[in-house]
């Protein structure tokens, strides 16, 4: 019976882990989505998981093909700076399917161009 709990609440625990997108901008390479809860918001700060669907998938300079792109981004409302501090890169599209690759950096935010996507992003969540 303590097995069967165990892996009930695994399977409960990986559905419910799966992102609710929300589509901001769609463009003629790729269709953007921003997840419904960010990571964190707070002191003016929001740092939330962005997704990029490509319409057409784009090839790695390894040769592979990368579908969709799941980015952490961190948003500074006041300063109207942005960053990202992770990318993985998925075969699929709604970042499923093989990952491709997948990197980290330092965050460190810049700031956003006027009619960038990154400015219609920072529009919609720093009201």
């Amino acid at each position: 019976m303590k097995i069967f709990l165990l892996a009930s609440a695994l399977v409960f625990t990986c559905v419910s882990a799966r992102a609710e997108w929300v589509a901001y901008q769609r463009h003629a390479e790729a269709e953007e989505f921003h997840e419904a809860t960010p990571v964190s918001r707070e002191q003016g700060r929001i740092t939330l998981w962005t997704l990029t669907d490509y319409l057409k998938p784009i090839t790695t300079l390894e040769g592979n093909e990368v579908s969709s792109e799941k980015v952490l981004t961190t948003i500074d409302c006041e300063s109207k700076k942005m960053g990202s501090e992770q990318v993985i890169r998925y075969a699929g599209k709604q970042a499923q399917g093989t990952v491709v690759n997948a990197m980290e950096t330092k965050l460190r935010l810049a700031s956003v161009r006027t009619g960038s996507t990154d400015a219609v992003l920072l529009e919609k969540l720093c009201r």
